[in-house]
Order: structure tokens, then sequence, then C-alpha cells
């Protein structure tokens, strides 16, 4: 057998790929990015995890422990807590996978619009050349008629029909020919693309914010004043400890809870916050839920409210159990002690919650800071300086009570001065996203409110001396609504010429 010569011709079945090597690294990488597979595949795991986000509470750990507990069990359900937290999953949207999905999706849509709207610019901006007969032949909309008169007065009839649609024809003339023509709405191809460069302002609104911004928490009691907040979202390139100092002071001036008749339920609460900033009153307002105090693009949210534990007081009621029936009630705070009736117990108030429920293994656990009706405290009593009894006092179960004091007890009030819990917001990209926003509606009602149409009228002289007025039209989407507008126009032509 003869040995085969290579020339180095490719085969039909080596062109493909050797044009494929032949675009490199950047082309590869350009094409990935510009498929619309790829805008349906992010937008997809957006969405997904997007659930995900609605479902898991996020910067709220008792909250998720609660639904956790449910699902695994008192046993698993830290541990699993502890992997939510790790991926992620209970600050999502600042999350750095969250921020790269959006960055993919952004380079995405950037390169899918630069890839097509110089085309579609082009389209727009282009001089309209004459209609051929082939091209006439190809449109869907179009229609040919004979007329009687001269080339000059048809002409004219046809502008003026052009006219009375709305439209400003453009005129054209070669030996034997005259053409119209008008359009309405070119720039309304641009629509789809107005809304994808406000998704990328949006996109960059939100990047700014996981960046740059931070949510808080901050309690202020009446007549207090705060300079820095309880960091609960940590923006990404900040280097911040838990702590956020703000760049200026709020006193809370006075809190208002106000109550539904007959009920311990709130209807309303209202805090009254003073701003200071470089030691003057500069801002004062009476905020409420979903009223917001904002200052220096930092926002106040009116979220919480309780009394200040650390000038919290309970009341307790004590009983005596012997032939003399005596009642007496003793408010104490956090480690005070008090000499019971009869000057030979004394009683320490050692520790109290006023919201407690209990747990799976019987162990008491505090779930707020409002005084509920399931209070508990911890009395420790004494004589002559030596310990006698310690005892839980729970409002749920008055039979928990001491057994070596000659005393019943029952808790009857918690009182002192109340703070406001305020959540605190700083998005310097909120500005960014609203324009985005703007920007998208008016992206959408172009896209799908407005279109692009076309209509031509071709006056010519067949070799036999007649008139042939040709009328064609076209739309770049939602062909039935021109279809009507389209026969109004021939109908206007019409009545303008008669028919040989």
């Amino acid at each position: 057998m003869a040995e085969q010569k290579d020339t180095g011709t490719k085969t039909p079945v080596d062109r493909p790929q050797a044009a494929k090597a032949a675009r490199g690294p950047f082309k590869s990488i350009w094409s990935f990015f510009s498929s619309l597979k790829l805008t349906v595949v992010l937008l997809i795991i957006l969405a997904l995890v997007s659930i995900i986000g609605t479902i898991v509470a996020q910067d709220d750990p008792m909250k998720n422990m609660d639904m956790l507990v449910n699902i695994f069990g008192q046993g698993k359900a830290p541990a699993v807590l502890k992997l939510m937290v790790a991926l992620g999953l209970t600050n999502m949207y600042h999350s750095w996978w969250f921020v790269f999905l959006l960055m993919m999706l952004s380079l995405n849509i950037a390169i899918c619009t630069i890839e097509r709207l110089p085309r579609v610019i082009h389209m727009v901006m282009k001089k309209q050349e004459p209609l051929t007969d082939a091209t006439i032949r190809n449109m869907a909309l179009r229609k040919e008629m004979k007329v009687k008169g001269d080339m000059e007065a048809v002409a004219g009839n046809a502008a003026a029909a052009i006219k009375a649609m709305g439209y400003s024809p453009h005129e054209y003339r070669a030996e034997g020919e005259i053409q119209y023509f008008a359009e309405k709405g070119k720039f309304s191809r641009l629509g789809v693309y107005i809304a994808h460069i406000s998704v990328l302002i949006i996109f960059a609104g939100a990047l700014i914010g996981s960046f740059w911004g931070y949510k808080g928490y901050a309690q202020i009691t009446e007549g207090h004043t705060i300079d820095k907040i309880g960091l609960t979202g940590k923006p990404l390139l900040l280097r911040v400890g838990s702590e956020m100092p703000l760049p200026f002071q709020v006193r809370c001036d006075k809190f208002q809870l106000k109550l539904y008749q007959g009920t311990d339920m709130p209807s309303a609460y209202l805090s009254t916050l003073t701003v200071i900033d470089n030691g003057n009153n500069v801002l004062t307002k009476t905020i409420r839920v979903n009223d917001p105090l904002e200052y220096k693009g930092i926002r106040f949210f009116q979220s919480s409210y309780g009394i200040s534990p650390g000038e919290a007081a309970m009341t307790i009621r004590a009983i005596a159990k012997g032939p003399v029936f005596s009642v007496h009630d003793y408010t104490l705070k956090r480690g005070e002690k008090t000499t019971l009736e009869g000057g030979n117990i004394t009683m320490t108030l050692s520790d109290f919650s006023p919201d407690v429920v209990i747990g799976p293994n019987n162990q008491l656990m505090g779930r707020s800071d409002q005084y509920r009706g399931s209070a508990a405290a911890i009395l420790d009593f004494s004589a002559g300086g030596k310990p006698i009894e310690q005892a839980i006092i729970l409002s749920q179960d008055p039979s928990s009570q001491p057994k070596n004091v000659p005393f019943t007890f029952s808790i009857t009030g918690y009182s002192g001065p109340y703070y406001t819990g305020l959540q605190v917001t700083h998005d310097p990209g909120v500005d960014i996203v609203w324009l985005g926003c703007t920007m998208l509606v008016l992206g959408i009602l172009i896209a799908f409110f407005l279109f692009h149409k076309r209509v031509w009228v071709r006056v010519v002289r067949s070799e036999k001396g007649q008139v042939i007025l040709t009328a064609a039209g076209s739309i770049n989407k939602n062909r039935s609504v021109f279809e009507g507008e389209f026969k109004r126009f021939l109908e206007k032509l019409e009545t303008r010429h008669e028919k040989s």
C-alpha cells in the first residue's frame, strides 16, 4: 500500500472543530455569556433561592430555631441552624454566592445587549431604501391596484392618504417611479433594551447595597441617647465588628403605647425621636410602624418595644399561710432584697423573666421581654443570714411554691421605663434601584404597547401605459393590531382613485 501524504487539507468532518478551535477562548466565553439558555437557567436558580429566602427568616435566628425544632427536633436543630448560617441561608441576600449569581446574570444581560443592540440601533437609524419588486412580493401585507389618472395626481392622493393616517411620508423619485415611505414607533424597538439596561441598574443598586449597606437593631430607653447600633446584616466590603457607629446621635424623647380597650393587645406604639448632629438637634419626628425616620441615608423603623431590662422591676405578691390573712406586694429589681412581713425572713429577687415557655425537657426558656401573663421569678429566702430555700414562681403554674416559707407567692406586675426597638437600615444603592425600576416600567410599556409600523406606496407606469399603485406595510410584532389599520389605509387609497 502506498503511503498517503499529509496535504494539510481538513476534511468536512474536521472543519467545524477547527473553526471552533480557531475562535479562541475569549469567543467561547463570549458565546457562553450571550446565550439565552444561560439567562433562563440563572433566572430559575434565582427564583428558587428567593423562595428559600422567604421560608428561612433572614437575620432572625430565634424564628429559624423554632422552625427547625418543629422539623428536626430539639437535638438536631442547633446543628442544622449552624449549617444554614455557614451556607449563608440566614443572610442570603448579602451572601457571596447570591451576589455571584447576580453578577453572572448582570454579565449575561450586558453581553446579550451589547451583541444585539447595535443591529437594532442600525435598523432604527438607517435611511429607508426604495423598495424593489422582489421586496414587495415578499411582504405579507400588500395590495396592488390599477388606477386612472396622471402619475403625479395618483402619487399626491397616496401621500394625502398616508398623512390622513397620521404618518409623515418621505418621497423617493426615480425614472418612471414615485415611492412614499412612512413609519411610526421606530424607537419602540429599543424598549426591550431599555428594560435590559434597567435590570442592570437595579442589580448595580442591589450590589452597592450589599457591598456598603447594612442592617441593624437598636434599643433606646426613654430619655436616653445612642450613637451606635448592633448589626444584624453586615456589608460585604466594610470590615466592621458586631456594631456600627452612627455619624450622629439619636435620642428617644417619648414612647407611647396604645392598647385596645379592655385588653392588653397593642393597637399602636409610637416613638418620638430626635437626631443630634454635632451637638445640635436637627430633626425630630414621631415614628410608627411603616413610617420611619430618615437622616443621611439611614432609616429608623419602629419594630418593637418593651420595658428596659436593666431598669425593670417585678411585683411579687406574698399571702400569709397562717391563721391571720395578710397580703403584701413587693416591687423589686433584679438582685434586690426585702424583708417579708414579720421581720424574720429575707426575700431576694435573684432573676426573672416577663415571658417564658416550658421547653421539651421542662426547662424554662425566655421567649420575649414583653409581660404577657407567662412570667417567672427566682426567689431566694434566708433567715438570720442563712439560706432557707430557693423557689421558682411561675404565672402559668400557681402550685409552684416554696415549702419552707409561710407565704404563697404570685407575680402581679412588671414595670419600668419603656424602650423602643428600632430596625435600622442603610442602603446607599436604593436610589439607583428606584431609578432602575422607573426605567424598567418605561421599557416594558414601550416594548409591549408601542410598535414599529411602516407603510410604503409605490406608483409606477407599466409598459402598457397604465398607472399601478402598490401599497405595502409591516409591523415588528402583533400583526393583528396592524392589519386593521392597514385595511383602513387601503380604503382611504381606494376612495381617492377610480379602479381601471
